[in-house]
């Protein structure tokens, strides 16, 4: 995985801590801003708003640190936030942070990972297409000729 680019959302009640406090914690937590590039962007491309919107823009390089930041993410959410809509996007894939259970921060890294689906090019038209290796030269029930008795 080459540096890739993510983009954080977080959508709070007024009064409850935003995208401001969301951004200064992951770039206290050494664990993150060693690992990946943070910024507070604006993004003015958005029609329903007035003004421009932040998110957080973050460059990470590598899975463990895209793990480390939505670890982190997940953290500050059950610490600060309980019941933000966090939101991890890339390639137009949005996916909602909401548990620190490292299953679904697995989940969540594999999502990312392949933002266009866990079906390779050659499997996609193939329903019950997996993405384990070797699923794809076993043969299903119905591939399989039927036994004349």
């Amino acid at each position: 995985m080459g540096a890739v680019q993510f983009r954080l959302r977080v959508d709070a009640a007024e009064g409850s801590p935003g995208v401001l406090d969301l951004h200064r914690w992951l770039t206290e937590d050494p664990d993150v801003a060693g690992a990946a590039e943070v910024a507070l962007v604006d993004e003015e491309d958005r029609a329903d708003t007035l003004g421009g919107l932040e998110v957080i823009s973050i460059v990470v390089s590598n899975l463990t640190s895209l793990g480390n930041l939505l670890l982190a993410v997940a953290t500050w959410r059950d610490a600060r936030a309980r019941g933000a809509d966090t939101r991890v996007e890339r390639d137009g894939v949005s996916l909602r942070v909401e548990s620190t259970d490292p299953e679904t921060i697995r989940r969540l890294l594999r999502q990312l990972e392949s933002p266009e689906g866990s079906r390779s090019p050659e499997n996609s038209d193939r329903p019950g297409a997996s993405d384990r290796p070797g699923a794809s030269d076993r043969p299903r029930d119905a591939d399989r000729p039927e036994n004349p008795a």
